[in-house]
């Protein structure tokens, strides 16, 4: 899906054979999916980006065409692993772009290690609050998480249309796409293994909710929210805006958890304007 984009490469990793694309020239940027996503989940915004600047895209471990081995899926672990992955890529400082648990992770990489980080983009993201939708807080029980992730009905496209305003964004292709990569061996057990990391039926876990910790950081900080996204609430993007007056936050009416792709080209304008900042 995205073939005509940039370059696709692998590199180990951690010992993780990791896949990621990369596409333009400039000022380095990492876009960072969800769960449960791939790299595909940016493949609106990645030619628009790379007109002004080098686009990475990677798959995170356990998703996309990266591997899925039996490894805890921690969140510090993971933190690490980003780091040593910008490491590899030879540059400085670089512009961390995260959608959902990728927000959360770009965010807690931002307060780990802020002297990587150029700029800091948050798109529905994890870790600015415990509130997620009942469908994510489900799996984190014995059994009905088991069956949720790995039983005989695949939630796919179930979960992907409840990701989006516009139903009809939940496409045969794209609902393919992450059908085949969830399938492919260990990559459902990895999804199960975070929800449970991160979540429990209460909602996420205290330790990985750091909306305060937002007030610390001192790059530039985009948040972008969808109005209407009943994955992550919308509270979440006013919290963390509340916590660090120089936020730049932007909230889409009609909008669901992936503004990137609901409204790609809006998204696309703003990201440029914050990264060329």
């Amino acid at each position: 899906m995205l073939a005509s984009v940039g370059e696709s490469k692998y590199v180990e990793i951690d010992g993780i054979n990791t896949h990621y694309v990369v596409a333009g020239e400039g000022s380095p940027v990492l876009l960072v999916h969800g769960l449960g996503a791939s790299m595909v989940v940016w493949r609106e915004n990645i030619a628009a980006l790379a007109e002004r600047f080098k686009v990475y895209v990677i798959d995170l471990p356990g998703h996309g065409d990266t591997d899925k081995p039996d490894i805890e899926y921690d969140a510090e672990s993971t933190v690490e692993y980003l780091r040593k992955f910008v490491e590899h890529l030879g540059v400085d400082k670089i512009a961390l772009m995260g959608n959902s648990l990728g927000g959360g992770l770009v965010l807690m990489t931002a307060l780990a290690h802020p002297e990587i980080v150029s700029k800091l983009a948050l798109v529905s993201s994890g870790s600015l609050g415990r509130e997620v939708s009942i469908w994510l807080r489900l799996p984190s029980l014995p059994v009905i998480g088991e069956f949720l992730t790995k039983g005989p009905v695949d939630n796919t496209e179930f979960m992907l249309r409840k990701a989006f305003f516009d139903k009809s964004l939940a496409t045969k292709e794209l609902v393919t796409e992450l059908r085949r990569t969830n399938r492919l061996s260990g990559g459902r057990e990895a999804v199960l293994k975070i929800i449970r990391n991160f979540i429990t039926m209460w909602g996420v876990k205290r330790q990985y909710v750091r909306a305060r910790d937002v007030g610390s950081l001192e790059m530039p900080i985009l948040v972008v929210w969808g109005a209407e996204d009943k994955m992550i609430s919308p509270k979440h993007a006013y919290r963390a805006a509340r916590n660090n007056s120089r936020v730049d936050l932007h909230v889409f009416s009609n909008c669901g958890h992936m503004a990137q792709l609901e409204r790609a080209s809006e998204f696309n304008g703003i990201a440029l304007e914050f990264l060329s900042q």
